[in-house]
């Protein structure tokens, strides 16, 4: 999430496996939404501890899809889009999945709210 494009920043993140769910939120600062989009995916691949388990990356971000999945040249961030893709690296199965942003899609809304008060300061 981001307030104002660029703004003050963060990222929420929603992970499930088996059975458990973890929920990650943290503030970035000054930045855009494709900046903190494209964190929220980097620091949820760190944070799989097997990555010989197949994996699945949902984000309402097309941006995100595009430059990790589809082949979309990247104009910038391309630091962070490389430090992904070194990432993407250690997993035997990982694929990426478009969901609708701003719908009803729980996980989706409760990362949204999650980035939202990471950068708001709220619980």
């Amino acid at each position: 999430a981001c307030s104002g494009n660029p703004g003050l920043c963060g990222i929420g993140i929603v992970m499930k496996f088996g059975g458990k769910i973890r929920q990650v939120s943290q503030r970035l600062g000054h930045g855009t939404n494709n900046i903190a989009e494209l964190t929220a995916i980097l620091k949820a691949l760190q944070i799989v501890k097997k990555p010989e388990v197949p994996v699945v990356v949902y984000t309402d971000s097309q941006y995100a899809l595009g430059v990790l999945s589809l082949g979309w040249k990247a104009r910038e961030n391309r630091m962070l889009i490389g430090q992904i893709i070194e990432e993407m690296k250690r997993f035997r199965s990982l694929r990426f999945v478009k969901v609708e942003g701003h719908a009803d899609v729980s996980l989706n809304n409760l990362a949204d709210r999650l980035a939202r008060e990471s950068i708001d300061g709220t619980p």
